[in-house]
């Protein structure tokens, strides 16, 4: 399987996985926002779980990356990497609208601004590795 085709499973597998992990944490959070320390926790702990198969695909993508014949071949990867960083951003900034009091507001938005940080990285890694096969 070629790289770039590796990148992009990499950041679909790493977005869908952090958004479920986000989603669930962030009903918590707006059920109980006394819990935000031991919420945040668990965030972190399921993120570094959910991250070592695309870190892994990362790894595998980076040693085997030759340069494309075209700049053309890389369109279709990038477009698909962009796109579900858009859903990500948009998934999160809607969660963030849905069902939250005010005394949670500000909880829920900063803890939205840290997750679609973190969701967003392995995504740019792989935009990353395809400007890595630009042709010479």
């Amino acid at each position: 399987m070629s790289s770039e085709y590796i990148f992009i499973i990499a950041s679909i597998v790493a977005i869908f996985s952090i958004l479920t992990i986000f989603k669930i944490q962030l009903e918590k959070l707006k059920a109980n926002p006394e819990n935000m320390q031991k919420i945040q926790l668990t965030f972190f702990i399921g993120i570094a779980i959910a991250e070592l198969i695309p870190v892994i695909l990362l790894f595998y993508g980076i040693m085997n990356i030759t340069p494309v014949a075209a700049l053309s071949e890389l369109y279709v990867p990038a477009f698909v990497i962009l796109a579900v960083m858009a859903f990500g951003s948009f998934f999160v900034y809607l969660q963030t609208k849905a069902d939250v009091s005010e005394d949670a507001k500000n909880l829920v938005t900063s803890f939205a601004f840290v997750a679609n940080a973190v969701a967003m990285s392995i995504p740019i890694i792989s935009l990353v590795g395809l400007f890595m096969m630009l042709p010479k």
